[in-house]
């Protein structure tokens, strides 16, 4: 092709066409621009396409870590859910006064750690590291992603606190629970009550330390049954805006 149009260039010099040499030349150039124009183009619709690709494994990706944590925030709230639901019967009976034959279940209560979420961040992380986070066309999935896990981030911060709380109200108790089902467990329920004999007075000022605890601690049951469930919610929302995203690319 190149020999092809260097020979019409030679002719036309050849045979003192300048003017139509000229515009020839020209007409030439104009086809190279265009044909570079063509070939640029198709490399940026690869490149979008590439890069389209890429947003679509992410979001995928992104949509599978959010199944991972909400299991995960399942089991925990189960677990931590049972465990008020025994705070709040036992404190119900602590109100009307413990008895011999009913002070073993709160020997036996295990109390709670709420752990830390441990919620996977892993895809977004990965999105922001190669910056293909900011590249999403909609802003409105941008913000809430960003939303998600800035809250999973606080409120995991937060539900730690809560349980540093919850560590200091039972160390600052000099008589309470840990040393009553201590006791329960190395000696036995008589060695307990003989160790421990304000758990059947209800006015011993231990007594009342015990019912400060669990009235304590169920309170901080709530707050952080509470607080699961705002990412619960925040992680459907998201999950959606993901799968009408997916969608959209797909028409």
């Amino acid at each position: 092709m190149i020999k092809f149009f260097r020979k019409i260039r030679q002719n036309l010099l050849m045979e003192n066409k300048t003017g139509k040499y000229f515009k020839y030349a020209i007409g030439e150039i104009v086809l190279v621009v265009i044909g570079i124009l063509i070939a640029l183009q198709i490399n940026n619709w690869n490149t979008e396409r590439q890069n389209e690709n890429i947003r679509t494994s992410f979001l995928k990706k992104l949509d599978a870590e959010l199944d991972y944590n909400t299991n995960r925030l399942d089991t925990l709230y189960s677990k931590l859910n049972d465990i008020k639901e025994q705070n709040m019967k036992l404190y119900d009976t602590l109100l009307i006064g413990v008895k011999q034959h009913n002070v073993e279940p709160y020997l036996k209560h295990p109390g709670f750690n709420a752990s830390r979420l441990n919620l996977s961040s892993s895809t977004f992380e990965q999105m922001k590291n190669t910056g293909n986070l900011h590249t999403l066309k909609s802003d409105t999935l941008l913000i809430a992603i960003e939303t998600y896990y800035k809250l999973c981030e606080r409120e995991d911060f937060y539900i730690m606190k809560i349980n540093e709380s919850i560590y200091k109200v039972s160390n600052d108790i000099h008589h309470g629970h840990k040393k009553a089902q201590l006791d329960y467990y190395i000696k036995g329920l008589d060695y307990a009550l003989k160790n421990n004999a304000w758990l059947l007075n209800t006015e011993s000022e231990a007594y009342g330390e015990l019912m400060r605890e669990f009235f304590k601690k169920t309170s901080a049951l709530f707050d952080i049954l509470r607080r699961i469930d705002r990412i619960s919610d925040t992680s459907s929302n998201l999950k959606e805006l993901i799968k009408k995203e997916l969608e959209n690319r797909y028409i």
